[in-house]
């Protein structure tokens, strides 16, 4: 075997055992805006992949967050927005939604107002903003 393949194996067995994580499930994030409000708790994902999905943004939440300090000007922030996307629309749409946010973030703060959020002032761009685009105005209207 080669070392490439090695690597991914341990990759693919890495990334399996994640959901298995017994460890405590409150998470700790340092920022306030992070936690998603009592109207946004998002709820374990019945699909394989939405729930593979929630517990790498959960564990970028918990881990990487906290180092990285904050960076995220929307509201809700951009791991808090991703594991809505994922809830509300499933794994694929609730990706390409999260990747379209990050892709697209300094776009958005020219047109996203903005709120205030504990001591700082954000650019509100919820996920109802963003997925108008795969429903039928007909039936927005009615």
């Amino acid at each position: 075997m080669q070392v490439s393949q090695i690597i991914i194996i341990l990759i693919v067995l890495i990334s399996l055992s994640i959901p298995c994580y017994g460890g405590n499930s409150d998470l700790f994030v340092p920022w306030a805006f992070n936690n998603p409000g009592p109207e946004e708790k998002v709820e374990a994902s019945s699909s394989l992949p939405g729930h593979l999905l929630t517990q790498g943004v959960k564990i970028f939440i918990k881990y990487i967050s906290p180092v990285d300090g904050d960076r995220c000007p929307m509201h809700p922030t951009c791991a808090a927005y991703s594991l809505q996307a994922i809830k509300k629309h499933g794994a694929f749409l609730g990706f390409i939604m999260t990747a379209d946010r990050l892709i697209h973030e300094s776009n958005e703060m020219d047109y996203a107002p903005l709120v205030k959020v504990g001591d700082r002032h954000r650019f509100y761009d919820p996920v109802s903003n963003n997925d108008f685009w795969w429903y039928d105005r007909n039936s927005l209207d009615k």
